[in-house]
């Protein structure tokens, strides 16, 4: 009934006297209380404003003290009341204000003689460049709040080239101390955490001094992770609610459900048997005993209820589930005991299309074969499938010259920091060359409770889209529309890593880039947005990332036949893609859609229309359409490409039409008139 992992809620052991505190880590990730919302960058180079520099970086020739500063609201220090603090560019706080010895640079085994009486430490950390600041910032309002000190790009492993940024929080009320493991750039650094009363009285982090960082380079608090010092004595029992991972949205023809949950042991002893329970609409507990359980107080588990649920109607439904009869007693801290999700049953599901964001560069070696890697898969999948827009970067190198400030933007939402990157309906982190069939299969197989139909026109340099937006249950949170305009294929954007030819690749959101809010996302009701942009001047080639196209006055489009929107919605909170699509292409002028490489003939035509393939040596599968000359598609179909393909227009109406050819990346068009 439980799977046990060693991930959460370490219980501190003293390494030489049990002190009066213990320590545990977060149930989940992210910033303690969610209350500091602001991304992990440099002073001056992206870090939000509001916070105080308390020592402004650059200690190279070892470590200096900040000035001392104040504590915001009341808080109390191992019982005791402090109203003040000093931290070193070594990574200690301490309350003693009037210690003078400055601890050393390098990783430390509490106790420490050359650190203060009443300190928190991070050790392992430096301030070896100008960037390696201390800055204060307080988040919350009284009597919840927080105070946080940040060491912002500081250096590990007493190494420039390897930054790192933590942080220590102290709270109101709770007198709680968090010490925030933020960003890391090197695997192999290793830290020191842990709190000194005195020479006696320490408490110190698992595998201190060779503590290993669990975050990543992402700036965003997403990946943070968190010690929570407590000052007390730990309960012997002490089972902990987490989350409820049974799915927030479901449909009534998949139920019977089952309830999961986390849990973490906070509790001093194990745990070897419990009741767990759920109820519905706070309606009577299901409750199921679960026996020869091993939970040590150093994990995280799952449990999966053994009575499953089983919705009579669609409706949203509060859930809640708990765990009792810890060991035959009662659980010790009911504050913590019981989860709550609002379940939404749906009548039915829709089909997912996954969005897939590429970031790459024309400088980048490594995003060559990722980009044909993933080129080769694409090309083996039905055009409606996925959806795929690729962002050119600034770097590595001088950038991409197709690289725009609106693509940087998606970067920095989520937190990519090297390409080849993808990431696939707003999650999976890896790049485009390490995707599979498996893995793409795996994301469309998810469900889905919107469809978003969308169909857009050129007129000149003019793209125009409406985007219909209904949902089949009801959504909520902050869920925002995109719309980006992406051209299929470009060449000019060529540098040094060998692509000659480069798919897909972003030129302007019709959306702000950070989205349009959308509300009243209601079963049953649909929404239509329209959009339009015009791209202003000529074409212009910058030279490279640093002189970015400017939209105001020029454009990067090569070919305004290749221009294709790209339609998203997407739950800013959760960086969760709801659904995507690309929307079909109205026809307004024939003529401009006319290609030069697809052979027809006899054209005009009565009964068959044959296609001279030869020319297309990069097509290895083919998806036709017959389109109406307003885009409406009377035929279509799929074939392996070949010299020569024969259809039967026997059965259209007389008139004219378009023949379309395309191959997952890029759309061929020629016209014919049915006699």
């Amino acid at each position: 009934m439980k799977k046990s992992y060693l991930l959460s809620i370490l219980v501190a052991i003293a390494n030489t006297l049990q002190g009066q505190y213990y320590y545990i880590i977060g149930l989940q990730k992210g910033n303690p209380g969610n209350l500091n919302p602001d991304l992990e960058y440099p002073v001056g180079g992206g870090l939000t404003t509001g916070w105080t520099v308390i020592h402004d970086g650059n200690a190279v020739s070892g470590p200096q003290w900040s000035s001392v500063r104040s504590i915001p609201f009341s808080f109390s220090f191992n019982g005791n009341p402090v109203t003040h603090y000093k931290v070193s560019t070594s990574g200690i706080l301490t309350f003693d204000t009037a210690a003078t010895s400055l601890p050393p640079y390098g990783r430390l085994t509490l106790p420490n003689s050359g650190v203060p009486n009443n300190s928190v430490c991070i050790t392992g950390i430096s301030s070896l460049e100008a960037n390696d600041k201390i800055v204060t910032k307080t988040f919350g309002t009284a009597p919840n709040r927080q105070h946080w000190i940040f060491f912002t790009s500081y250096s590990s492993n007493n190494s420039a080239s390897c930054f790192t940024y933590w942080s220590i929080v102290l709270e109101e009320t709770t007198n709680r101390i968090h010490v925030v493991d933020q960003r890391n750039a090197c695997a192999s650094s290793l830290f020191s955490v842990g709190l000194q009363v005195n020479s006696t009285t320490v408490i110190m982090v698992a595998t201190s001094p060779n503590l290993t960082s669990k975050a990543q380079t992402n700036p965003a608090p997403d990946d943070n992770e968190y010690y929570t010092f407590i000052y007390g004595t730990q309960p012997q029992r002490d089972a902990a609610g987490a989350t409820i991972t049974t799915a927030g949205i479901l449909a009534l023809t998949q139920a019977p459900f089952t309830i999961s949950g986390t849990f973490g042991n906070l509790g001093s002893a194990t745990i070897t048997k419990a009741t767990v329970n759920y109820s519905i609409n706070n309606g009577p507990a299901v409750s199921a005993t679960l026996t020869n359980l091993n939970f040590q107080p150093l994990t995280i588990a799952t449990f999966n209820h053994p009575t499953t649920w089983n919705p009579g109607t669609a409706a949203n439904y509060t859930v809640k589930m708990w765990l009792s009869g810890i060991n035959d007693q009662n659980d010790q801290n009911n504050a913590n005991d019981t989860i709550t999700k609002v379940i939404n049953v749906v009548p039915a599901l829709t089909q997912r299309r996954p969005l897939m964001e590429v970031f790459s560069s024309s400088t980048c070696a490594p995003c060559a074969p990722a980009n044909a890697s993933f080129k080769a898969l694409m090309d083996q999948q039905p055009p409606d499938h996925f959806t795929v827009i690729k962002y050119q970067m600034s770097w590595p190198g001088t950038g991409d010259p197709y690289y725009t400030p609106e693509g940087g933007d998606r970067r920095t939402f989520y937190g990519v920091n090297s390409v080849p990157n993808m990431q696939i309906d707003g999650g999976w982190n890896q790049h485009a060359g390490q995707a599979t069939q498996a893995i793409i299969d795996q994301f469309r197989a998810v469900p889905s409770f919107v469809n978003i139909n969308a169909t857009s026109t050129r007129n000149g340099q003019t793209i125009s889209a409406q985007i219909n937006v209904s949902p089949v249950a009801n959504l909520t949170g902050n869920i925002r529309l995109f719309a980006a305009i992406k051209e299929t294929q470009t060449t000019q954007n060529v540098k040094t890593n060998g692509e000659t030819v480069f798919y897909d690749i972003f030129k302007k959101f019709m959306t702000p880039s950070t989205g349009q809010v959308v509300t009243n996302l209601n079963a049953g009701t649909t929404q239509t947005f329209n959009l339009s942009y015009t791209f202003n001047g000529t074409y212009i080639l910058p030279p490279n990332a640093t002189q970015p196209v400017n939209h105001a006055t020029n454009h990067t489009v090569e070919n305004f036949n290749n221009l294709r929107v790209v339609v998203w919605l997407q739950d800013m909170t959760t960086k969760q893609v709801l659904q995507s699509t690309q929307a079909t292409l109205s026809m307004v002028g024939i003529d401009e859609v006319e290609s030069k490489v697809i052979k027809i003939y006899p054209n005009p035509t009565k009964d068959q229309l044959n296609v001279d393939l030869k020319s297309l040596t990069d097509f290895n599968k083919i998806q036709w359409k017959v389109l109406h000359v307003n885009g409406q598609v009377l035929m279509n179909g799929s074939e392996t490409a070949d010299a020569k393909l024969t259809l039967d227009v026997s059965s259209l109406p007389t008139g004219l039409y378009i023949l379309e050819i395309g191959n997952g990346s890029q759309v061929l068009r020629s016209k014919f008139q049915r006699l």
